[in-house]
């Protein structure tokens, strides 16, 4: 059988410390009895040897074992409650409140539903617009985002005229008072007249609020540039785990293998008191992109940030193949009432 061995220096004409692995020991101490050499153990290395130790140690042992265990047990439980917020609500309150839900250190991180504790907490705090709660170690955190009351908006004087709000063309108008100051067909820009705040006959006209709607042809185009090709990562099936446990906040790794792959994704498992740390070997391959699919994204775009009251009539989307990207845009014709009472300006 072979041994493997390494030699670490010559010490002699008769001696030679060297550096071997328990499970060649055997075959090193019978080449030494068949050679009549002695063999002088100087020093041993590894978590075997720890193990053995504590073997021949059966309480030093078993009190390992109660230890890592109680430790196991104790981090099940929340043992801090850390509370962080922003303005006007006062973390106090909010201990108050999470504690009337049966929560406090030493509950049981399985008694809790982050997800529900957020919606609890802003379900019963008007003062709060989101939550976000993490369990955290041994720590339940949570940080919440107070509602802000809107400016007081100075009150704006009106006249009695409609202008446009946004440039369109005119397609129907309707009024219920006053005189309309613009017609089918006619390009309207942003601040134009559209009803004026009059009515009567020559020698009879008198101020009124002018009120009616104004139904226009109006416009809205988004552009964007999109790579000819994009690069996707995949897993490409092959694997590494390393295990190790902590100990005041140092790794001790029971198995730490040398991580080749050029490209992979890492992903720790810090739950137990034995963790890993899984790499995932990765590939990249060029792939084609797809212009019509980010084009229907810019339609959608355009239509979200649309008001209900707006109807779409033609969406024409354009996409130009240039030498490295596309050119994408979309126009968007859509229908809709522009008119808006005119604010007097401000002295």
């Amino acid at each position: 059988m072979r041994c493997r061995l390494k030699i670490l220096k010559k010490n002699n004409v008769a001696s030679l410390s060297l550096e071997i692995r328990l499970c060649d020991y055997k075959i090193l101490e019978e080449a030494a009895r068949k050679t009549q050499s002695k063999i002088k153990i100087e020093k041993r290395r590894g978590l075997t040897f720890v193990f053995l130790k504590l073997k021949s140690r059966k309480a030093l042992l078993a009190g390992v074992v109660v230890f890592f265990s109680v430790l196991y047990y104790l981090s099940s439980f929340i043992w801090k409650i850390e509370i962080v917020t922003k303005h006007h609500l006062t973390p106090l309150e909010l201990r108050m409140l999470v504690q009337s839900y049966g929560i406090n250190p030493g509950v049981k991180k399985s008694a809790i539903d982050v997800e529900k504790l957020e919606d609890k907490i802003v379900k019963d705090t008007d003062e709060v617009m989101w939550v976000k709660a993490r369990i955290e170690g041994s720590k339940l955190s949570i940080e919440v985002v107070e509602r802000q009351a809107p400016p007081k908006l100075k009150e704006q004087q009106l006249t009695g005229n409609v202008v446009a709000k946004m440039d369109g063309v005119v397609e129907r108008i309707y009024t219920t008072s006053g005189t309309a100051a613009t017609e089918p067909g006619k390009v309207i820009k942003k601040g134009d007249l559209l009803i004026k705040g009059e009515q009567g006959k020559e020698g009879k006209v008198y101020t009124i609020k002018a009120e009616g709607k104004v139904y226009a042809r109006t416009f809205y185009e988004d552009t964007a540039e999109l790579p000819l090709t994009y690069v996707e990562k995949v897993k490409t099936g092959n694997t590494m785990k390393n295990y190790y446990f902590t100990f005041k906040d140092k790794k001790f790794y029971v198995k730490n293998s040398l991580n080749n792959f050029e490209l992979y994704d890492k992903i720790e498992n810090n739950g137990g008191i034995i963790k890993s740390d899984v790499y995932y070997e990765l590939s990249e391959n060029e792939k084609p992109t797809d212009p019509e699919a980010l084009a229907k994204d810019l339609e959608n775009k355009i239509k979200l940030n649309l008001d209900k009251s707006v109807k779409v009539i033609e969406v024409t989307p354009s996409i130009e193949k240039l030498q490295d990207k596309y050119l994408i845009k979309v126009l968007v014709i859509a229908e809709e009432d522009i008119g808006m009472d005119e604010v007097v300006p401000n002295q």
